[in-house]
């Protein structure tokens, strides 16, 4: 299918020692009809203000238009870079691990610091095509109403995962 949830944290990801004692882990999955070096490209040029996230680009990439081609001057990826969550302001991602065609890590600190996320995009050959995988983690110490509203926030991330997934699959595939 295109995106499938995996209850359990599953087996150790990339990134996963990034957050130690997540107080969350949301994982999922989709196949792509290309090699992981067609998926990489979208991957290394993603963020608020560049390609875009590919997901709710009015959320997400301040209502501009995710990008719908290769652009080659955002290729270069590497730990340190930071990638802007959003064209709205609040912290950015910060490239933790960049393994071109097989591993973007990035970590994501709240304001204050006391949550700390990490998201993990991990690409494997997978039957003709590439089986991508995302993993969001997030621990630290959340404030009292961060853990009330991780529920909510969580089946938003879960919605704009697969959002991004169904977009990526129609960019890459040409479509």
């Amino acid at each position: 299918g295109l995106a499938r949830g995996v209850p359990q944290p599953g087996p150790l990801l990339p990134g996963d020692r990034l957050v130690r004692a997540p107080v969350a882990t949301r994982t999922l999955s989709a196949w792509f009809p290309a090699a992981p070096n067609a998926v990489w490209p979208w991957l290394a040029q993603m963020g608020a203000g560049r390609a875009g996230w590919y997901g709710v680009d009015l959320v997400d990439n301040g209502g501009e238009a995710s990008a719908d081609r290769i652009v080659p001057e955002l290729q270069r990826i590497a730990p340190g870079d930071e990638l802007a969550a959003s064209k709205f302001g609040g912290p950015a991602f910060v490239v933790a691990q960049a393994v071109e065609d097989r591993t973007l890590v990035m970590v994501l600190r709240s304001a204050r610091g006391r949550l700390r996320t990490s998201y993990a995009y991990v690409l494997a050959p997978e039957a003709g095509g590439t089986r991508l995988t995302a993993r969001l983690r997030m621990g630290g110490r959340p404030a009292l109403g961060a853990l009330l509203a991780a529920p909510l926030v969580l089946a938003g991330h879960e919605a704009g995962q697969r959002i991004q997934f169904l977009r990526l699959r129609r960019r890459i595939s040409g479509r």
